[in-house]
């Protein structure tokens, strides 16, 4: 059977990732077959600080203080939900960005350009969700090594920039431009072939 993948399918394929959890399944949810998915963590003693006033409630709750702990307690929850995990899922329609229950989605038509870039975290003031003097989103973790993907996009007459960090942007880009092409999803197999890729969600 002769070999229908494109010349330069080579180029673009992109690592087979795990599949879907419950969060991305059910808020993430994509737009046709998902070519990417990146799930980071925040380490842990960042996570440590994010949770530390709901720490601290619960010290609270066997002392006379008690009452603050039900704002301490609660608060602290809510923190560590919004900022404990940065996610990209790239389909074939849509980049979706998402740091806790916070970041946009990006439709493929939209996208002008993407890349793969270095980037000072100093720039932007830091880790989370930045925005920059000029004007650029960025979405970053700590441990991505200052990489990131850039994507420039139009929402109606506007022009976006938003910036995604990631240790590996290479891949995300190489889906993006899959979707933005049109070409058929790709993985590489265990022997270095391509074969079509599966949403395991």
């Amino acid at each position: 059977m002769p070999d229908e993948t494109p010349p330069d399918a080579t180029a673009l394929a992109v690592p087979e990732r795990t599949g879907a959890d419950p969060y991305e399944r059910a808020y993430m949810a994509g737009q046709g077959v998902v070519l990417h998915r990146d799930k980071r963590p925040a380490p842990k003693w960042m996570q440590l600080l994010l949770g530390s006033t709901a720490l601290a409630g619960v010290g609270l709750l066997f002392t006379p203080a008690w009452v603050s702990a039900l704002v301490m307690i609660p608060v602290g929850v809510v923190l560590w939900a919004l900022f404990s995990v940065l996610r990209v899922s790239v389909s074939e329609g849509a980049v979706s960005i998402q740091y806790g229950l916070f970041g946009p989605t990006i439709p493929t038509a939209a996208i002008e350009s993407a890349e793969a870039v270095d980037y000072d975290w100093k720039r932007f003031g830091g880790w989370g969700i930045r925005l920059g003097r000029d004007g650029e989103w960025l979405y970053n973790m700590p441990g991505d090594h200052g990489r990131a993907v850039r994507i420039v996009w139009r929402d109606g007459s506007k022009r976006k920039v938003t910036l995604v960090g990631t240790p590996h942007p290479e891949a995300a880009v190489a889906a993006i431009e899959r979707a933005r092409r049109g070409l058929p999803p790709a993985r590489s197999t265990a022997a270095g072939e391509l074969g079509p890729a599966r949403d395991e969600g």
